[in-house]
């Protein structure tokens, strides 16, 4: 069985790891690398010394690049989204440097490779692009009935602008009077009688059952490169309506209504807001079309077929 170690996890990264998400310091799919690991003649060890491949969703520590160049073990690097406001592109360099150190890169959408091209004129030699996914297992749909037409939308911490809780307060005005919006995720802020705040969860299964008792799902988000959110709506068989800035529109493909947003792929001081009218008007297609969107939905691949995908690497690099 074939060793790796992943050195995204480390007293530096620890430190780096964004507070103001909430989110879990480990990334979901190189912590279920490891869960899944045996599945595909793979274990996840935590001795460097004693690994056949190095794996990272950061960036490598030192005395990983030394033992690696020594001993001739490759690196894969898993390419997340660029920093693309102007008070936090210096966090890119590290994470750009872990690319140009690795032997192969795999990109979680077409969007995070274009953006490392647009905004860093650079691409790795050998690279692959695997879209984000969820487990299949944990989310998936579920029947239901709801009195009031009802409208999800999730993130750790809604104070993160660009996750454009503005945007989300404009569409609670303009909706049917009937309509309500389900709000996962930490929100400091006293909202309308029509939103009604969940808050932060931890567990999936949890996450699940409001995600999937849902009927549609809300992506307002600016440049998500490969929101895990929205992937787990996808798997909950949600229509979405979404922007069609970020990685988006690749996880969505059929299966919603778009939303337009700033085009441009550079750096910014803040976050473009989303056009009333077309918020609007889109809102009104996605509850004309939904019940279309739910009887043609597009399946997307299985998780371990997504994890399958990494696993095909590992080999050819080990």
């Amino acid at each position: 069985m074939k060793k790796y170690f992943d050195c995204s996890i480390n007293e530096l990264s620890n430190k780096l790891h964004n507070s103001v998400s909430l989110g879990p310091i480990e990334n979901d799919i190189m912590k279920d690398l490891g869960k899944y690991a045996s599945l595909y003649g793979w274990e996840r060890i935590y001795d460097y010394k004693q690994a056949d491949l190095f794996v990272t969703n950061g960036f490598y520590i030192d005395e990983i690049l030394e033992w690696s160049d020594k001993h001739s073990i490759a690196k894969i690097k898993r390419m997340d989204g660029i920093y693309w406001k102007d008070a936090q592109k210096e966090k890119n360099i590290i994470y750009n440097k872990a690319a140009k150190e690795s032997d192969y890169v795999i990109f979680i959408s077409n969007y995070s490779k274009l953006a490392l091209y647009k905004l860093y004129n650079y691409l790795p030699k050998n690279y692959t692009i695997i879209l984000n996914n969820v487990d299949n297992t944990i989310f998936f749909p579920k029947k239901h009935k709801n009195d009031n037409f009802t409208l999800i939308s999730s993130a750790t911490n809604w104070s993160r602008e660009e996750k454009r809780l503005n945007s989300l307060l404009e569409l609670s005005r303009i909706i049917d009077k009937t309509d309500v919006i389900r709000l996962i995720g930490q929100c400091d802020i006293i909202l309308p009688k029509n939103i009604i705040k969940i808050g932060y969860i931890s567990e999936q299964n949890r996450m699940n059952d409001f995600i999937s008792t849902s009927d549609a799902y809300l992506s307002l988000y600016f440049r998500d490169a490969g929101s895990k959110t929205t992937c787990q709506a996808v798997n909950c068989h949600l229509p979405i309506l979404y922007s069609n800035s970020g990685g988006l529109s690749e996880l969505v493909q059929t299966n919603g209504i778009k939303l337009d947003d700033y085009k441009n792929i550079d750096f910014l001081s803040y976050v473009p807001e989303l056009s009333i009218l077309d918020l609007h008007n889109k809102y009104r297609l996605l509850k004309k079309y939904y019940k279309d969107i739910i009887n043609k939905y597009q399946e997307r691949e299985s998780y371990q077929e997504t994890l399958s995908k990494y696993f095909e690497i590992f080999k050819m690099y080990s």
